[in-house]
């Protein structure tokens, strides 16, 4: 009998570990199924646990368009104006998207009218709903024939308590004739932004086409009156380990060449001599002077005619 135990018991402890992997075996999908939930998002980030957070908030950018009908007055500008100039300098460049099209040509006056990318400078991050984050570039419309040059430059946006806005240095260079009075206006409160209820995702917050108006008419320095829309601004603020977004394609401006044809361009040259004119203006010429030789020796012949005979 002690045998025949003792060998139940050794079947025992035998057959006890085959039947724990079933077990384990079943608790197996609930465990894969959150990795993946915790992992895949992290794809997309340079740095797998990446948190936006006051210390490391050192990238990003703006992409804005200011206003598209203020683009396009200065970009393509009234008929027979000269010299006109849009440039971003310092930090700002002049994008692709959403450049003003003419039948079907965009940018047809040769000036780049796409919106303007403004690089990261700083940034004071709290969360999400509670920051300050500045751009760097300053972006200059110049229209000679109306006497001004607008500039702007360095706009930052600040968020707290459900509400933000985006300021910006304006400044008017204008002389007599232009359509407003010069004008400096550093870190002004230029439009009023509707925040998304966005979080940051592996460091990166997105604020992407964020309705935007104007603060007031001086903000503008008095082109438009406040309340008007302003393109929406698109923002984003990173960690130095997150990922950000692709830049958008810079703008590669043409002068669209003439369809018209000179001639069309320069009426008076349908009036230019014909070739078979051109050609016989040498026997014209000639004959002219043969006529001449003619009339004087006939007024020879006649004046030795009546001539009174001496007596």
């Amino acid at each position: 009998m002690s045998v025949s135990l003792v060998t139940g018991a050794m079947l025992l402890a035998v057959l006890t570990p085959t039947s724990a992997p079933v077990t384990t075996t079943t608790a197996t999908p609930p465990v894969q199924s959150v990795r993946e939930t915790t992992t895949t998002p992290s794809t997309t980030t340079s740095a797998p646990g990446c948190d936006l957070n006051q210390a490391n908030a050192r990238k990003g950018d703006l992409v804005w368009g200011f206003k598209k009908s203020f683009r396009q007055y200065v970009g393509v500008g009234l008929a027979g104006a000269t010299g006109n100039s849009i440039t971003a300098t310092n930090g700002a460049t002049i994008t692709a998207l959403d450049e003003v099209v003419r039948d079907g040509v965009p940018n047809p006056a040769g000036i780049p009218t796409g919106a303007y990318r403004f690089t990261f400078d700083s940034a004071d991050y709290t969360s999400p709903t509670r920051f300050t984050s500045r751009y760097r570039g300053t972006v200059a419309f110049s229209y000679p024939a109306h006497f001004f040059t607008l500039l702007l430059s360095d706009p930052w946006v600040t968020t707290a308590n459900g509400t933000a806005t985006l300021h910006a240095d304006i400044e008017l260079k204008a002389t007599p004739g232009a359509p407003a009075q010069p004008a400096n206006l550093p870190d002004v409160a230029l439009a009023r932004l509707t925040p998304p209820a966005a979080t940051a995702v592996n460091g990166l917050l997105t604020w992407p086409d964020v309705p935007a108006t104007l603060t007031s008419s001086e903000a503008f320095a008095g082109f438009y009156q406040a309340g008007a829309p302003l393109d929406p601004p698109t923002m984003t603020l990173a960690a130095d380990c997150a990922t950000t977004p692709t830049a958008p394609p810079t703008a590669n401006p043409v002068i669209p060449t003439a369809t018209t044809s000179t001639e069309n361009l320069i009426p008076v040259a349908r009036f230019r001599p014909t070739p078979d004119l051109a050609s016989t203006g040498v026997d014209a010429e000639h004959g002219l002077w043969a006529g001449v030789v003619l009339l004087l020796a006939g007024l020879a012949l006649v004046l030795a005619a009546y001539r009174p005979r001496r007596t």
